[in-house]
């Protein structure tokens, strides 16, 4: 295993926009499913905020044909702002600018003809990404806390840069199994990566690590990632290029996270996240969990 001896400034992130959120419809035909709100933001904003917090200045999201709302949001709003400004309403004024202001935003279609997968919005925009590391994350996916997901990450890297470095949850054995891949740890090691299986039958299942979003990415990744190649044997995973690196002898490891994850993969995710981050908030938390003691009584009888 060969050690990357230096790191680079971590100043780029790619974002993915492009999917077509089918279990939330009919609310995503014409919204986003990045776009759907938990509470006042909306999902891929956490994430966009969690990397203005680490210090990425370029912010590159990658969107599929016909879908503007993401760039419009990412984009300024005059009329509202003047509409805000004349209502008093200063500090809302200065929430949207920031919206669009906390850094440089590049938007990209992915290209329609790579086959389906979550290497496809990545290989999308390999000719942005210069000879530097990078970030790499799903617009509906959050890491909740202070200091956490890619900021972890990004710190992660400068003690000891490498060439990936994978974002990880400690979990059950059935929820890897049904959720994603499995995170083995190189024995003699505290965090080196020897292998990520893709939801492997449970009874296989070794590790309690599960890799999640975001993911550092260094750009040896897309020496790894072979679009024809995966057109005849399945999806276009970004996965199997990490997998390539490390059997080639690359340097690959874990960071798990102090944060608790949230997926908006499907509706009961989704209203799972809404709770999370309601209890997360100072200027929610008592109320809510009042409102939820409530309603645990009427719902009991009580």
């Amino acid at each position: 295993m060969a050690k990357v001896k230096k790191h680079k400034k971590i100043t780029k992130a790619v974002i993915t926009a492009a999917g077509y959120g089918t279990r939330f419809l009919p609310a995503t035909k014409n919204i986003p499913k990045e776009l759907l709100p938990i509470i006042n933001k909306p999902t891929i904003s956490y994430v966009v905020d969690q990397c203005i917090e680490a210090g990425i200045k370029d912010i590159i999201i990658v969107t599929r044909f016909g879908n503007h709302a993401v760039e419009d949001y990412f984009d300024s709003e005059p009329a509202l702002e003047k509409y805000l400004i004349d209502k008093g309403k200063q500090e809302l004024t200065k929430e949207i600018r920031g919206v669009y202001k906390g850094a440089n935003f590049i938007f990209v279609r992915q290209n329609p003809d790579l086959p389906y997968g979550n290497a496809a919005p990545l290989y999308s925009v390999r000719n942005l990404i210069q000879d530097e590391p990078f970030i790499y994350s799903w617009g509906d996916d959050i890491i909740l806390g202070k200091q956490v997901g890619v900021v972890e990450l990004v710190k992660s890297y400068k003690k000891d840069p490498c060439d990936i470095i994978l974002n990880c949850i400690r979990t059950t054995k059935e929820e890897i199994s049904k959720t994603g891949a499995e995170v083995k740890i190189k024995k003699g090691t505290l965090d080196q990566v020897e292998a990520l299986p893709e939801k492997p039958p449970v009874e296989k299942v070794k590790s309690d690590l599960l890799s999640t979003a975001p993911y550092l990415v260094t750009p040896k990744i897309f020496k790894y990632l072979d679009p024809r190649k995966d057109a005849r044997t399945g999806e276009f995973l970004f996965q199997k290029g990490v997998e390539g690196i490390i059997k080639d002898g690359g340097y690959v490891r874990a960071s798990v996270t102090k944060g608790r994850w949230l997926t908006m993969g499907d509706p009961l995710n989704y209203l799972k996240a809404t709770v999370e981050i309601a209890l997360y908030r100072d200027d929610l938390r008592e109320s809510f969990i009042n409102y939820l003691k409530l309603r645990v009584k009427e719902l009991n009888g009580i």
